[in-house]
C-alpha cells in the first residue's frame, strides 16, 4: 500500500502538524470535508480572465465548500465546490516537491511545517507544459492551520504587475454540514 502523499512528503515531519491539518492529509481512501469559505477575486481584466481560465472561484462572503478529496496511485484529486463553483486540482509527488496541476497550469511547491501548521511554499510553474521564468511566477500564500478543533485554511495567489488573482479562506471538517 502506497503511503498518503503527504506523509510520503513530509516523512518524520508530518507527525509535527496539528491534528487537523494531518487527518486532512492523512488519505488512505476518498473523504469529503465541509465548512465554510470567503472569496475574494482580483479586479484587472488579466486577474479576471486568469481566474476564469483557472476555474477560481466566484467572489463571496461565508460561501458554502466541500472538498472531495480522491487519493488514487500516489496522486489526490481534489474537488472543491465554492457554493455551485467547482475548482478541481491534481495533486502528486515529483522529486520530492508537491506538484498541482490546476487547469493549464502546474504548480511546484515546497512544504513548510511549523508549530502553527503547513504552508505551501511556490518554487516553480509551468504554464501550457512550458516552464516560466521567476519573473512571472504568481506570489502565491498558503497556510494550513487548526482552531477552535477545526481545519483552518488562507490561500491567495497575485500576478506581477496584474495583482491579486483569488484570495480564500476559511474551515473545514470531515462530514460536517454546512
Amino acid at each position: 500500500m502506497t503511503l498518503p502523499l503527504y506523509r510520503r512528503l513530509l516523512g518524520a515531519r508530518f507527525d509535527e502538524l496539528p491534528s487537523r491539518v494531518r487527518e486532512l492529509h492523512d488519505l488512505t481512501g476518498p473523504a469529503v470535508w465541509r465548512g465554510r469559505a470567503d472569496v475574494e477575486r482580483g479586479t484587472s481584466w488579466v486577474a479576471r480572465a486568469m481566474a476564469t481560465l483557472l476555474s477560481f472561484p466566484s467572489a463571496g462572503r461565508d460561501q458554502p465548500l466541500s472538498v472531495t478529496f480522491a487519493p488514487d496511485r500516489g496522486r489526490e484529486t481534489w474537488t472543491r465546490r465554492f457554493g455551485d463553483k467547482v475548482f478541481p486540482s491534481v495533486q502528486y509527488e515529483r522529486g520530492g516537491c508537491l506538484f498541482e496541476r490546476v487547469g493549464p497550469s502546474v504548480l511546484v511547491f515546497g512544504l513548510d511545517v511549523s508549530p502553527k501548521g503547513l504552508a505551501l511554499i511556490l518554487i516553480g510553474v509551468r504554464f501550457l507544459g512550458m516552464p516560466l521564468p521567476r519573473l512571472l511566477h504568481p506570489a502565491v500564500r498558503t497556510m494550513e492551520t487548526e482552531r477552535g478543533g477545526r481545519y483552518h485554511f488562507e490561500v491567495e495567489a497575485a500576478l506581477p504587475v496584474f495583482g491579486m488573482l483569488v484570495r480564500y479562506s476559511g474551515w473545514l471538517a470531515k462530514g460536517a454540514a454546512t
